[in-house]
């Protein structure tokens, strides 16, 4: 069982600075290193406040300096925005740099606005991004690439900056078209996961989904399955109830770009209630929001049911203040983790050293 730290980096006040988003990023990066954290998961967005993160990679090499031990995960790379062999060397690049811990997400996006602006049509996004995987997964596997597409021709190619990993980085997926998921599941990718205020039930019913196409794609064996999921640590009720609030802020402008009725005011994208929304009590009820007893079970309860592999967090939510976000995170550390681990010790894999002793 793997732990992961989730970093959107939104702008929710478009005056402050976004040197001081990295900068807050980068600190709840390093204490959850600390506290033993796996993976830390880097966004990519583009041309609005939603997430201040145009390049994964390029943060990834900053904190491949700034860091020893977590990994560096992307989640993900939106494929159809890059050219394939500029993103073949860049990936291994920061592979170099960072020792081995890179680890690739592939997306095929879904924002319009980003596609548009990038001259590409969000219609072809999916074609686009099968033949990235192929070229993407071909340059990792043999150090070169040769290729005759629809979208891309390329000569043989040697790729001079290779993955230091072997055979590859670990792959992880985000998307549920069923094509895509035999495709991952032929290969031994791990999809990534998030059901937004969702319950459990919420959560398996994705599960089902996925289980069910890599089983078609030719997967056999236990399904990987990573989770993402909001937290926040807190006894005081309105304090949790603000929390849930800053969730459904996220909520409302990721429903807007997915839905594609998305509005602006210039940077900022404007969050609008949507027809389904979660009430405030509703998202308290599912997600783990509240003292670290509550949250703790909500975890265990995610994890026995859905027999995840990887549980990520996502802590500094909806514009979140950085003090509170990083009490949260060693309350994580400190109070909730020891009582998952008791839960789940002997059930899974769940006993990392350095979470129990850096809760101590």
């Amino acid at each position: 069982m793997e732990l992961g730290l989730f970093s959107l980096m939104p702008q929710r006040d478009v005056s402050k600075p976004v040197s001081e988003i990295y900068d807050e990023t980068i600190d709840l990066i390093g204490l959850a290193e600390a506290i033993g954290f796996d993976t830390a998961w880097l966004t990519e967005h583009h041309f609005s406040n939603y997430c201040s993160c145009p390049s994964p990679l390029m943060l990834a090499s900053n904190l491949a300096a700034r860091t020893s031990t977590i990994k560096l995960g992307m989640a993900v790379l939106v494929l159809p925005l890059y050219h394939p062999l500029r993103l073949l060397e860049e990936i291994g690049m920061v592979d170099q740099l960072s020792n081995g811990r890179l680890v690739v997400g592939f997306g095929s996006g879904y924002q319009v606005e980003e596609f548009e602006r990038f001259g590409l049509d969000l219609k072809e996004n999916w074609d686009i991004t099968y033949e990235m995987m192929d070229i993407i997964e071909m340059g990792m596997a043999e150090g070169r690439v040769a290729y005759d597409g629809t979208y891309f021709q390329i000569p043989e190619t040697p790729i001079g900056t290779p993955v230091l990993q072997r055979p590859r980085p670990a792959v992880f997926l985000a998307g549920g078209m069923p094509e895509y998921l035999q495709r991952g599941g032929r290969a031994g990718y791990t999809p990534l996961v998030t059901v937004g205020s969702g319950d459990t039930a919420a959560l398996m019913g994705v599960r089902d989904h996925v289980e069910s196409n890599y089983i078609e794609g030719g997967h056999t064996g236990p399904l990987p399955f990573a989770v993402n999921r909001t937290i926040y640590v807190t006894d005081d009720k309105d304090d949790a109830r603000e929390a849930a609030e800053r969730a459904r802020y996220t909520a409302r402008i990721a429903t807007a770009f997915k839905k594609q009725y998305v509005r602006f005011n210039g940077l900022e994208a404007i969050p609008e209630p949507y027809e389904g929304e979660a009430s405030l009590d509703t998202m308290l009820e599912n997600l783990p929001i509240g003292d670290p007893e509550s949250c703790a079970e909500k975890m265990v309860k995610d994890i026995k049911a859905t027999g995840a592999s990887h549980f990520s967090m996502f802590i500094q939510f909806g514009g979140l203040d950085h003090a509170r976000a990083r009490r949260s995170l060693e309350r994580i550390g400190s109070e909730v983790l020891p009582l998952v681990d008791k839960a789940l010790c002997g059930i899974k894999a769940f006993c990392p050293d350095s979470v129990s002793a850096a809760a101590e």
